[in-house]
C-alpha cells in the first residue's frame, strides 16, 4: 500500500491510500475526510501497515491569489518511513 498525504491550509493533513484496487480517501465514521494534525500522527495511525511509498504533497493557492497562472505542479516529496 502507498500513501499520499495532502498538506492543506489550516495546518492539517488528509490521506489517500493507494493499492491494487485504486485510490481511496481515508474517512472518519461520519464519512468525512479524516484530518490529521501532524505527520507523526499519520505515521502512528499506519504503524501496523506495510507501506511501500509515502508521498507528501503540498498545493498552494498563492500564485492564483497574486494574479499569476495556477499552472504550477504541487510540491511532492517522498518520505522515507
Amino acid at each position: 500500500m502507498n500513501l499520499q498525504i495532502l498538506s492543506l491550509e489550516g495546518q492539517f493533513y488528509i490521506v489517500r491510500t493507494i493499492d491494487e484496487t485504486g485510490s481511496h480517501l481515508l474517512t472518519d465514521r461520519s464519512n468525512h475526510p479524516h484530518r490529521f494534525h501532524c505527520l507523526e500522527e499519520i505515521r502512528d495511525h499506519f504503524g501496523s501497515h506495510k507501506l511501500e511509498e509515502v508521498w507528501l504533497e503540498q498545493q498552494t493557492p498563492y500564485e492564483e491569489m497574486c494574479g499569476l497562472d495556477d499552472d504550477t505542479a504541487p510540491l511532492r516529496i517522498r518520505l522515507n518511513w
